[in-house]
């Protein structure tokens, strides 16, 4: 397997911010030729003690659970287009809204790192193709082809999840043979 170079991660909700219905979080690892050498992405369904997804706690959510997948001693460059999470996870920004499980979950990713070589970028998110090819998106910030990827990958994991629920409702699905989802 190829070293890795960057991290990418990006979160969203499912039709509206903050969501009853779930969010989806992805993230890919990157090696230094820009080619995706891991990634992974999933569903956060809410919970009683959760009953809104946020799109702040998704984007959460990717970073750590990217972070969390890096080897151990990792240093690199870690992209999102979210300000606040990369605020909460390199500046020490208020964790509001965020609940402590994962909060300890990043402390946990970061403590495995060699952290203070690590370095982080805010993308601009959501660019055009005229804005992929020129590098910078609409606030001047860099864009890339991986974090569309991640996005891209947020949007199929909640298309998939919202068809699965629909085919459960019309078949009257009880709690056996209900699709499993993983926050």
């Amino acid at each position: 397997m190829s070293e890795i170079a960057a991290m990418y991660a990006d979160g969203g909700v499912i039709q509206i911010n903050p969501s009853p219905i779930g969010g989806t979080w992805a993230w890919c690892h990157v090696n230094a030729d820009g080619e995706r050498i891991a990634s992974a992405s999933a569903i956060v369904i809410p919970r009683i003690s959760c009953p809104l997804i946020t799109n702040n706690l998704t984007e959460m959510i990717a970073l750590v659970r990217g972070l969390a997948a890096l080897p151990e001693g990792w240093s690199g460059v870690v992209y999102s287009d979210s300000q606040i999470t990369l605020g909460r996870m390199f500046e020490g920004w208020k964790m509001n809204a965020i609940p402590p499980v994962l909060i300890r979950q990043g402390i946990a990713a970061k403590a495995r790192l060699n952290w203070r070589q690590c370095t982080y970028v805010l993308l601009d998110g959501h660019p055009t193709k005229a804005q992929l090819l020129a590098g910078k998106g609409k606030r001047g910030q860099p864009v890339s082809e991986h974090n569309v990827w991640c996005d891209k990958e947020c949007v199929r994991v909640g298309k998939e999840f919202l068809e699965a629920a629909q085919i459960c409702a019309e078949q009257s699905c009880n709690e056996t043979n209900h699709p499993q989802v993983y926050p």
